[in-house]
């Protein structure tokens, strides 16, 4: 009787359990809730100058009250579409790189290789996630483009679900390792490189203490990972997205019986070829500083050549192409709905005076905390500008001054202000390609942030002590 009694009350059980809301709707409701906020906080702004590099930094001390300009209704409609347009960048790297690795995979080139790895790997499967995340994360750390992570994942995905693993581990592998690799990351030009340059130091100095701090976070990552993945393993009924799981796995059964002993010559010469395209962009990347429009469409290309090695026609390359985009659209649109959130705060001026009122509640913090203050207060700002240049250009030309009359050195600037921004960028809605990877890993935010919050109070633990064990050091410009 107890039995059935369970039985019949499940229903209501589940119509009672929480469901986490959409992030379309996350990311509308913030939009409406910075909107109201342009009514209340005073407006302002700094004066901006040009930099050697093209870029617009703020004027240190130069921030007035302005008249207060609310945005309006037509403001809050048209912020997403000005936010698509203000996120282009990263939109059409999101669906030009993610269709091209599912014009990759469509033509079995992944499949072969994934077999390949499975047989190499033999009963040490669990391997295959250090071998992964490491060098997507020395990638990050040096090149600084957390976003490549997008290509990573419709590769690693199913992967990881062949070896018996959950989408959770795939997301986490690429997610962790790029991130945490980029906010611990050694020469990073787009965030470390600005950072010295507007704090005049000598270039990605201090990078034996960056690369100190990089390992000792991957280190733990990687075994946070493998603790995990080789639970779901052992006991699939844990994992935290077993539903999804269960949905992709059938559709992967459905891809493999109809590509059961298929591969040949073809395939085999693509793969190579395609890996050692892979590799010349990242090298290129590293070598030439190429950006999102090069990579986008060298991933095309490397595409469309691996399609023509396998003997795929035009025309059903075309329609790849499209099916393609079909599915990786959700997670190009969410990066620029996740801007819309500052396209609001800019349009209604609000965004200097944060920044401005952030910079106060530094300054009066005691001198010991100063270097975490900025961390701190760097962590939040993230949330409202989700871009490290964005950031550093904005804050660092006012924090510096301040650093400077505390006797704070400014090489510890650079670094709070980096690792305040890197290692809440999967934690924020507002980070664009951090919601396109969830996304693409079908993995929505509240589950992530189940499977990830442990690990963000331990980076952060170590954030904090590498800023205070700096602070007492200290490190200057020429280590």
């Amino acid at each position: 009787m107890a039995r059935n009694s369970i039985t019949a009350d499940s229903p209501k059980q589940d119509k009672k359990r929480f469901e986490f809301p959409d992030i379309y709707i996350i990311l509308i409701g913030f939009i409406i809730i910075v909107s109201l906020f342009t009514w209340i906080v005073p407006a302002g702004s700094y004066e901006r100058m040009v930099l050697p590099n093209g870029r617009e930094s703020v004027v240190a001390g130069s921030y007035k009250v302005i008249a207060q300009t609310p945005v309006g209704l037509m403001d809050i409609i048209t912020a997403i579409p000005v936010g698509l347009r203000a996120a282009s960048s990263v939109v059409f790297l999101t669906l030009l790189v993610g269709g091209a690795v599912g014009v990759i995979r469509r033509t079995g080139v992944i499949d072969f290789g994934i077999n390949k790895l499975i047989r190499l790997m033999g009963k040490n499967v669990d391997l295959v996630i250090p071998a992964l995340m490491l060098p997507f994360a020395l990638i990050a750390a040096f090149i600084g483009t957390p976003e490549l992570g997008i290509a990573y994942l419709p590769i690693i995905l199913p992967l990881m679900l062949r070896l018996g693993f959950d989408s959770i581990t795939a997301t986490a592998m690429v997610l962790l390792s790029t991130t945490l690799g980029f906010a611990f990351g050694i020469t990073a030009p787009a965030t470390i490189g600005i950072g010295h340059m507007l704090a005049e130091l000598p270039m990605f100095s201090a990078a034996w203490y960056r690369g100190t701090f990089f390992v000792l976070i991957q280190f733990v990552t990687i075994l946070f990972v493998m603790r995990y993945a080789r639970k779901v393993r052992m006991t699939p009924s844990l994992a935290i997205n077993r539903e999804q799981d269960e949905k992709l796995r059938l559709a992967l059964k459905a891809e493999d019986a109809g590509q059961v002993d298929h591969f040949n010559k073809r395939h085999q010469s693509a793969a190579i070829v395609t890996l050692i395209m892979f590799i010349g962009i990242i090298a290129s990347v590293l070598q030439f500083g190429l950006g999102f429009d090069e990579i986008s469409g060298l991933f095309i290309l490397m595409a469309i050549v691996t399609s023509l090695i396998v003997g795929i026609k035009a025309n059903r390359i075309c329609s790849n192409f499209n099916e393609s985009f079909r599915e990786i659209l959700v997670g190009a649109l969410i990066c620029g709905v996740a801007r819309g959130v500052s396209v609001i705060l800019t349009e209604g001026n609000i965004m200097d005076t944060l920044v401005f009122y952030l910079a106060g509640m530094v300054e009066s913090l005691p001198g010991a905390l100063t270097a975490v203050g900025i961390l701190m207060t760097q962590t939040v700002f993230n949330f409202l500008v989700p871009s490290g240049s964005g950031q550093a250009l904005i804050t660092l030309p006012i924090l510096i001054p301040l650093a400077d009359l505390v006797g704070l050195t400014r090489q510890v600037v650079v670094l709070a202000t980096h690792w305040g921004d890197g290692i809440t960028n999967i934690l924020f809605p507002t980070s664009g390609y951090f919601m396109a990877i969830l996304v693409i890993g079908r993995v929505s935010i509240g589950k992530w942030l189940k499977f990830y919050f442990p690990l963000f109070l331990y980076v952060l633990f170590m954030a904090v002590s590498g800023l205070i064990i700096a602070q007492g050091r200290p490190l200057r410009g020429d280590f």
